[in-house]
């Protein structure tokens, strides 16, 4: 019987580097780099921190009008409501919106789009 030669190395099948042809190792810097990407494919997308903005609610003067919300410092921020959702609040309420700051641009450019997770009348 001819002996069968094992596929890969060391660490095939657990997502480590095979060893180079020729038995040549990795470096300590090629590891290095191998493992971070690994450990940054591993953690997957990161969640954009929680945002807190108290404010006035308004409609922006621009053409698609939507909805803002200018908080104690003046900052402008557009709020993008998730599917489905509608505010029961007239212009000018004083709200707390909780949510991230979204990284998609925006046609309107009123402000940082603060993705809107839960929206609540400010005491």
């Amino acid at each position: 019987m001819p002996h069968k030669r094992k596929r890969g190395g060391p660490g095939h099948g657990r997502g480590l580097p095979a060893p180079r042809s020729g038995g040549n190792r990795l470096g300590a810097e090629e590891l290095r780099e191998h493992l971070r990407r690994a450990v940054e494919k591993a953690a997957g997308p990161r969640r954009a921190a929680d945002v807190v903005v108290t404010g006035t609610l308004s409609r922006s003067d621009v053409e698609t009008h939507p909805l803002v919300l200018t908080d104690e410092r003046g900052e402008v921020w557009e709020l993008v409501l998730p599917a489905g959702w509608s505010v029961d609040a007239s212009p000018g309420a004083r709200v707390t919106v909780r949510g991230d700051v979204s990284d998609q641009e925006s046609s309107t450019q009123v402000g940082p789009r603060l993705r809107v997770r839960s929206l609540s009348r400010a005491d």
